[in-house]
């Protein structure tokens, strides 16, 4: 089965390192999120991934082939639909899908059928002799997606490609992104994680050019932590716990009383409830604290 192989993946600006050493693969059928925050090293490592600067050290394998030894090949499978998507205004949306896949060199034959199933895809078949300048952002946003996709890639490399959509183009481009990662490579960079939340099966996370976290998104909500608001101190608490596998994550005073947040890695939630139950200091509240992605990207991140 394809995949893209990233090994020791590193690039530096002036001496100042923006990514370090980064490692990870991308499997087929799998759509990954890359998340980070301003200046984590995204935009180098698509710019890296999508052949548009060279790193200083590591390799890039697309099916057991380098992208530094074969870019040629490697870029012809690929479907790369940057964050600011150049258009040609005075194009048509037709004439724009043809310039694009007669640049891939792509047939006729092959063309006529690609631009069919893109426009239809892609909500783009009553717009196809509508100049591309007057189009909506987020109908530009589309017709970018399009030409993204008219050659069948077999990976897809997506910059923030939601921006500009309204809600009803935004779920019928996760709809879009679902299908494509049955049988694809997808890679997706955004900066909104319910987008991740929603459509990516796997998250990689950058922070400062490392990779901090490469985990199935599901892995981000496991060992939910609890909320525990008593009359008590950390003291009593921690001795209530004795000898049992529980962390006090937070504290904070809400007059006599004070909320802790509690997590352990093999006591169930319910569990911790019956010990604390059976404590001789009043409960004001319990309630389980359900993990997100932007709880644990922030906690992350933070540190």
């Amino acid at each position: 089965m394809a995949s893209l192989q990233v090994t020791d993946l590193s690039k530096s600006y002036s001496e100042k390192p923006a990514i370090s050493n980064l490692q990870f693969t991308i499997p087929k059928n799998r759509i990954t999120g890359l998340l980070g925050p301003n200046g984590a090293g995204k935009t180098t490592t698509l710019k890296i991934l999508t052949g548009f600067i060279q790193p200083d050290q590591g390799s890039v394998i697309y099916d057991g082939v380098s992208l530094g030894s074969n870019p040629e090949f490697v870029k012809s499978k690929l479907g790369y639909l940057p964050e600011s998507s150049p258009i040609y205004p005075d194009m048509t949306v037709n004439e724009y899908l043809d310039f694009i896949g007669q640049a891939r060199g792509m047939e006729p034959k092959q063309l006529h059928k690609r631009k069919k199933e893109v426009l239809e895809l892609c909500d783009l078949s009553s717009q196809i002799f509508s100049l591309s300048g007057i189009l909506s952002k987020g109908t530009r946003q589309r017709l970018s997606l399009a030409s993204a996709l008219l050659h069948d890639p077999d990976w897809i490399v997506l910059d923030e490609p939601s921006s500009g959509l309204d809600p009803i183009q935004i779920s019928h481009f996760r709809e879009i992104l679902r299908n494509l990662g049955k049988n694809k490579i997808v890679l997706l960079s955004t900066h909104i994680l319910s987008e991740v939340e929603e459509t990516c099966d796997h998250a990689l996370i950058l922070h400062k050019g490392n990779l901090i976290a490469d985990l199935p998104v599901s892995e981000f909500k496991k060992s939910d932590s609890v909320i525990l608001t008593a009359k008590t101190d950390t003291a009593e608490l921690e001795k209530i716990f004795q000898n049992k596998d529980l962390k006090i994550l937070s504290t904070h005073p809400k007059g006599e009383f004070t909320e802790f947040q509690l997590a352990s890695s093999n006591l169930k939630p319910e569990e911790i409830f019956e010990i604390v139950r059976t404590s001789s200091f009043p409960i004001l509240e319990y309630k389980i604290s359900k993990k997100s992605l932007e709880s644990v990207f922030q906690a992350l991140v933070s540190e």
